[in-house]
């Protein structure tokens, strides 16, 4: 591999971003791409996202700058159909002529199937390659005892010399463009029944079942903050949540339901207008954490605690220890859910309120009941 301080020898050529996933993996993968845009320097840098319907692609969140262009690929269904896309991708990939390849896979990823995305990109004419070895994060319970899935990214570059600084990982990772600002202003402006309190989000939807919390538990949560007039509330998600968000508004009576009406520029900058957010482990908690507001979530089992918690000073993580934690599952097996089922909406309004009493400050609390 090539030396730090070597990569203007790459001056003017090609480099690959092969990055997996959807909103959250794309915004925790932003820190490794500052550091990728500094080495690089001067160099055009093209990301690979995976299309599929429903998902939210890199291109839709990542901030101009970072990135020259994106490059769509499919996964296709089936034995044949697989094959098919994985032709096509190679083909277009030996066609582009990239001169080095740099890897924001998660670091949960397999190491066979590391190696078999190492054999691809070298099959595709790239000799340089960067970060395509397995980091897995540490195993247990105890909270912060995993590192961050944007700290190891940023682990797996620096195997290979492409360094990070300390600012790569400083929020926001997303800045609104003015224009989304205005508009969400605007909108605000004619939607909001009482300007008078903090604008609070909440996103009760998420895209695992494994991380969900019984809308009921919502439904009870936002009826305390309405009655104690700590905030308004606004629904955020996708197309998905707006029915949810319908059913919640009308049950509290307030509120208002933003939930699938903006693009995910435009949902950063409504995240951004708000005193803090209020939500799971899924793509919007990670949205608002990018915007630069501060979080209160309540995550369940499935990783180490610390993997995927909200990225930056200020928040606050709520999770009941449970003895099949962590699973590794996108749907939970065990009867009751008890790692999401077993946190009660009063635990959460008790630590909520300590949470809006605290001020903000250079901290991320994990809250361990049970």
């Amino acid at each position: 591999m090539q030396e730090r301080g070597t990569a203007n020898s790459l001056e003017g050529r090609k480099v690959l971003v092969y990055l997996i996933g959807s909103l959250g993996d794309s915004i925790v993968a932003i820190p490794a791409l500052r550091a990728i845009r500094r080495y690089f320097a001067g160099d055009e840098i093209v990301v690979l996202q995976n299309f599929d319907p429903g998902l939210v692609t890199a291109s839709e969140v990542i901030p101009a700058g970072l990135v020259d262009r994106f490059l769509d690929y499919r996964n296709g269904t089936g034995g044949t159909g697989k094959i098919v896309e994985f032709s096509k991708l190679l083909t277009k990939l030996r066609r582009e002529r990239f001169d080095a390849a740099a890897y924001l896979a998660p670091s949960a990823r397999p190491g066979p199937a590391i190696a078999r995305d190492r054999a691809f990109f070298s099959l595709c004419g790239i000799k340089t390659l960067y970060g395509f070895r397995p980091i897995v994060p540490a195993a247990g319970r105890a909270p912060g005892l995993s590192k961050h899935e944007a700290v190891l990214k940023l682990d797996r570059l620096a195997l290979d010399g492409i360094e990070s600084v300390s600012s790569d990982l400083l929020p926001p990772l997303i800045e609104p463009l003015r224009e989304d600002v205005s508009a969400v202003d605007e909108w605000l402006g004619t939607t909001r029944k009482r300007p008078d309190l903090p604008l609070i989000s909440i996103g009760p939807g998420c895209k695992q079942q494994v991380n969900e919390w019984p809308l009921e538990n919502f439904r009870q949560l936002g009826e305390r903050i309405v009655e104690a007039n700590i905030g308004e509330l606004v629904i955020v998600g996708g197309k998905a949540e707006f029915g949810a968000g319908e059913q919640l508004a009308g049950a509290w009576g307030s509120g208002i339901n933003a939930a699938g009406l903006f693009t995910v520029p435009r949902s950063a900058a409504l995240l951004s207008r708000c005193s803090f957010h209020i939500g799971l482990d899924t793509g919007t908690t990670h949205l608002a954490a990018a915007a630069g507001t501060r979080c209160f979530a309540i995550y369940g089992g499935k990783n180490d605690q610390g993997l995927w918690h909200p990225l930056g000073p200020g928040h606050a993580v709520i999770y009941r220890a449970v003895a099949c934690a962590p699973c590794r599952s996108f749907d939970c097996v065990v009867p009751g859910h008890p790692c999401m089922n077993g946190i009660s909406h009063e635990t959460v309004w008790e630590h909520l309120l300590e949470f809006v009493r605290r001020p903000a400050g250079d901290w991320l609390e994990v809250m361990r009941i049970g």
